[in-house]
């Protein structure tokens, strides 16, 4: 028997957008009732948030600006190319009716939130939770759905939570939280930050040459390997064969010359030995890799979507790093905003924890045995942005430092020293740490 298509209505989804096309200041109307995953045609969610870009860069958006964003974001010839925008700007003649295209839009888009969790509720039934248990997770969801169409400019009252609903959820997340809660592995910096909850983000910043790039992927192993669920990794700067090779390292303790050597010799053979063995128990099986170049938000997050649709509950997120994330934004402290803002809220959105890494600036590289939360490149938005930050930097002795810069649990300023074994990249655990009392922030001299 042949399938329904999904609920859907183009014709209202090519009225919003050409409504906006002609009238720029209507997309306010249309951010107040529609978000991006409400158009079913991805082609159409490309342009809405094409719109969002152009408006956050204080920019018009018409036939000429849309189509150069889109040409410059590589996607202009998957939504259809110049001729369908040139089709959308012809489809209305006005844009008074964009509240009733809108509401149209949101109601097939609604239809569609029904039937996926209708089917959810199937494997809530056959997962083994009391019937309770399953009654009311099927409250709640049919709850959120219909809260989402009693919206007027895109809230709710339900949206407003007075102390019972308050005190009600934060009992139902301290249920869970041992199971969701991001912990990094090491009793002494967990026992300070007690964690990353989904929905919270985690930025670590640090001078070149100072593992941080290898802490994010001992971080999302241990975490594969604790928690059972997938962890996804966003590295925008290693591929994903140099990715693998220091997976290979921390899982086994192997130099990167070893690696290479044991796969130029054994091919194949080296993942049916203890090279796969130790993979497997170091926690790869639960760590998916996505090494695509120039994403944006919106692609991570529809990216994040996909892979748990795919395989399965996603713990965390790691982005490595900040500034290779694609943003709207004439300077750099633009686009640092516009990332710091839409990290956050892409973590509360997707219910994940999310690690961030970020660079130091200029100034902050010329200062040796220290860091501070103003040393991140792009201004104090990427402090503000994260609920804890983490500061990397190697002291006069030569020793791995990570410093508490903010704490959303507790106090900040803290030193604990990293033990790693630097070859393999393995980090092994993290001590107590006394700054000595001599030692002074010095500028780095030129070589």
């Amino acid at each position: 028997m042949q399938r329904e298509p999904p609920p859907q209505n183009i014709e209202a989804e090519m009225s919003v957008l050409g409504a906006v096309l002609i009238d720029n200041p209507c997309l306010k109307q249309v951010r107040g009732i529609l978000d991006g995953a409400d158009f079913y045609r991805e082609s159409h969610r490309l342009i809405f948030h094409a719109f969002l870009s152009l408006q956050l860069a204080d920019s018009p958006f018409d036939l000429v600006t849309l189509t150069k964003h889109l040409r410059d974001a590589g996607t202009l010839e998957q939504i259809g190319g110049g001729a369908y925008l040139a089709i959308l700007v012809d489809y209305v003649p006005m844009s008074a009716n964009v509240v009733h295209y809108c509401k149209m839009v949101k109601e097939a888009a609604t239809r569609r939130q029904i039937i996926a969790y209708a089917q959810s509720l199937i494997t809530i039934a056959h997962d083994g939770c009391s019937v309770a248990e399953g009654l009311q997770e099927a409250k709640a969801g049919l709850a959120s759905i219909a809260s989402s169409m009693d919206t007027y400019g895109g809230v709710s009252i339900a949206d407003i939570a007075d102390m019972d609903s308050r005190a009600a959820r934060y009992e139902k997340q301290i249920k869970t939280i041992q199971q969701s809660r991001f912990v990094t592995g090491f009793s002494r910096l967990d026992s300070l930050i007690r964690g990353v909850a989904p929905g919270e983000v985690m930025t670590i910043i640090a001078y070149a040459g100072s593992f941080k790039t290898a802490f994010l992927q001992n971080l999302l192993l241990a975490g594969a390997k604790r928690t059972h669920f997938f962890h996804l990794f966003f590295s925008l700067e290693m591929p994903v064969e140099k990715v693998f090779e220091r997976e290979v390292q921390i899982s086994t303790g192997m130099t990167g010359r070893a690696v290479e050597d044991t796969f130029n010799v054994d091919g194949g053979q080296a993942m049916a030995g203890t090279v796969g063995a130790g993979m497997v128990s170091g926690g790869s099986m639960g760590l998916l890799v996505c090494d695509k170049p120039r994403l944006n938000l919106e692609k991570i997050a529809r990216l994040t979507e996909l892979a748990g649709q795919k395989y399965g509950k996603i713990n965390a997120i790691g982005i490595d790093y900040m500034g290779l994330l694609d943003a709207p934004g004439k300077t750099l402290f633009d686009r640092t905003a516009y990332i710091s803002a839409g990290v956050k809220n892409m973590a509360k959105e997707l219910g994940v924890p999310v690690v961030l890494l970020c660079q130091i600036n200029r100034e902050a590289a010329k200062v040796e045995y220290d860091i501070a939360a103003h040393s991140a490149k792009g201004g104090g938005d990427i402090e503000a942005g994260a609920d804890f930050m983490l500061g990397f930097y190697t002291d006069e002795a030569g020793d791995l430092i990570c410093k508490g810069l903010k704490n959303r649990n507790g106090p900040k300023d803290w030193r604990l020293k990293v033990v790693i074994d630097k070859p393999s990249f393995q980090f092994q655990d993290m001590v107590s740490y006394t700054k000595p009392k001599e030692e002074k922030p010095k500028r780095r001299t030129a070589v």
